[in-house]
């Protein structure tokens, strides 16, 4: 799955950069050889088990537990996992009860995903924040968990920035649940957030910030995101690619879709 090539530069990259342990859970459906009548199969499911088997192989400080998702419910209620393929990065003394970060990545995290999720793995072993020490201060006032959704596709150029920042925001705080999903792998989530472009930013399913966004605006809108009511993004997103050639008319600040997110 991965280059061999690649595979030892990234051993190396591992061996030099990873600090403490790196624990990866990965839910998937159980491989089987029968066709289910009125069951969609799991494309990726497989491909992506084999490539974070790889990645794991690549270094003692990464583990790998695979789960089945039919037969996992106790794992999946703990990780509040919905879909697969999906997987989880903690650090070895984080969890779903802890207070340690965790991120969530739904799909295979190929293409542009790749580069920005090795380092993210790296981060969550270094527990190096990144952020500026402003909205390292201002997160710290987040008291309540806070769901950050990121919409990508493994061919946009500005989608890596925005994965790794909400993963960012997560290590700064961890009532932060940050995710990321590959939207093409589930097409009915698209639908549902009136994805057209990505990035596209989702905070606490009331506001969608399209594009790349600057550090600051996430900050701001997670923070609104606690207040009884959420007003309207002040800031414009930033560039995005294409998901579709089909595009929706212009939308107008404020604007409120059919889902319920306002369009900055």
């Amino acid at each position: 799955m991965i280059p061999l090539k690649d595979q030892e530069l990234i051993r190396q990259k591992f061996a030099a950069e990873l600090i403490a342990p790196v624990k990866i859970d990965y839910f998937t459906e159980r491989e089987s050889a029968l066709t289910v009548p009125g069951r969609k199969p799991c494309v990726y499911c497989k491909p992506t088990r084999e490539m974070l088997q790889e990645l794991s192989a690549l270094s003692d400080r990464i583990s790998l537990r695979v789960h089945v998702f039919e037969e996992a419910a106790e794992e999946r209620a703990k990780f509040g996992m919905e879909r697969i393929p999906g997987t989880v990065l903690r650090g070895a003394g984080t969890g779903p009860n802890a207070n340690g970060p965790s991120f969530k990545f739904y799909g295979m995290p190929g293409g542009t995903e790749f580069p920005s999720f090795l380092e993210s793995i790296v981060d969550i072993s270094r527990g190096e924040v990144l952020l500026s020490k402003e909205s390292v201060k201002e997160l710290k006032k987040i008291r309540d968990e806070t769901l950050l959704r990121v919409f990508v596709t493994p061919t946009c150029g500005y989608c890596p920035q925005m994965m790794r920042l909400a993963y960012q925001l997560s290590l700064a705080n961890p009532k932060v649940r940050a995710e990321v999903i590959e939207v093409n792998e589930f097409p009915e989530l698209g639908e549902r957030y009136g994805v057209r472009a990505v990035p596209l930013t989702v905070v606490a399913d009331k506001v969608a910030i399209p594009g790349a966004a600057q550090e600051s605006v996430l900050v701001e809108q997670l923070l609104k995101a606690g207040e009884a009511e959420t007003g309207t993004p002040r800031s414009e997103g930033g560039p995005t690619s294409a998901v579709s050639p089909e595009q929706p008319p212009p939308a107008q600040r404020g604007e409120q879709r059919p889902s319920g997110l306002i369009i900055p």
